[in-house]
C-alpha cells in the first residue's frame, strides 16, 4: 500500500520528535537531581536524622544522613541518650552498610575515639540502653590490611601488644595444621576507660579475605 506524501512527511519526523522528548526527560530530571538535598555540600539534619545531643540517629533517615556527610556519631555508656532515643527499639538491633566508607566517631564519657574507613555499623540495645556498636572497617589488603589497623588502634585501646604479636604465629599455625575453613581471633578486650573496646578478625583459608570488626560496649557500673 503506498503512503502519502503526508504520511511520509510524518514519519520522517517522528524520530527526531522522540529524540526531542527523550532529551527533555533527561533534562527534568537532571534539574530535580540539581535541587535535590543528596547534592547539598553540607545539608542540614533533620531530627529523625541526627539526635538533641548530636549523635547519628540510627534509623534508616539517620544513615542516610551520614552516607551524604560522611561520619557517623555515637555515644555508648554514661552520657549517652536511650536507645529509644536513637531511634531504636528498647530491645533490638539495627544494621547499615554505608555507600562509602565513612568516618565514626566514637564518645564515651570524656573519650573520644575516631576511626576511618568504616564501611558498615550495628547496634543492639536492651532495657532500652544502648549495649553495642560494632563497627566494621573496609579493610582493603585482606590478613596484612586487617593487623595493621589492629595495630594502628592497639596503644588507644591498651590492648595487649602480646595477642597482635602472636597473631602471624596463630595464623601460620592454623595454615600448617589444614584443619577448619576459618581462623577466627579476638584482641581485647580493653579496660580502665569508659567503653569496653575489643576486635574480632576471621581469615578465610579459601579466599584469604580476613573480615574485622570492632566493637564498643559500655564499660561495667
Amino acid at each position: 500500500m503506498a503512503l502519502s506524501a503526508r504520511t511520509r512527511t510524518l514519519l520522517t519526523w517522528l524520530p527526531a520528535a522522540v529524540l526531542v522528548l527523550i532529551i527533555g526527560g533527561v533534562v527534568l530530571a537532571s534539574l530535580a537531581i540539581q535541587g535535590s538535598w543528596w547534592t547539598e555540600e553540607h545539608p542540614a539534619a533533620s531530627e529523625d536524622q541526627k539526635a538533641s545531643d548530636g549523635s547519628s540517629m540510627l534509623t534508616d533517615a539517620g544513615f542516610d544522613y551520614v552516607n551524604v556527610e560522611g561520619v557517623v556519631r555515637v555515644r555508648v555508656g554514661d552520657g549517652g541518650l536511650s536507645a529509644t532515643e536513637l531511634g531504636l527499639a528498647a530491645d533490638g538491633e539495627k544494621s547499615a552498610e554505608f555507600r562509602r566508607p565513612v568516618r565514626a566517631i566514637v564518645a564515651a564519657g570524656e573519650e573520644v575515639h575516631i576511626l576511618d574507613d568504616i564501611a558498615a555499623l550495628s547496634a543492639s540495645s536492651q532495657g532500652d540502653r544502648l549495649v553495642a556498636v560494632t563497627l566494621t572497617p573496609d579493610v582493603v589488603r585482606g590478613w596484612a590490611g586487617a593487623v595493621g589497623y589492629l595495630r594502628a588502634l592497639g596503644a588507644e585501646f591498651g590492648w595487649d601488644a602480646a595477642q597482635l604479636d602472636s597473631l602471624e604465629e596463630d595464623l601460620a599455625e592454623f595454615n600448617r595444621s589444614g584443619e577448619g575453613e576459618t581462623f577466627t581471633a579476638t584482641i581485647g578486650p580493653s579496660s580502665g576507660g569508659a567503653a569496653i573496646a575489643s576486635a574480632t578478625l576471621e581469615f578465610d583459608r579459601a579466599t584469604g579475605a580476613t573480615p574485622l570488626t570492632i566493637t564498643f560496649e559500655p564499660a561495667p557500673e
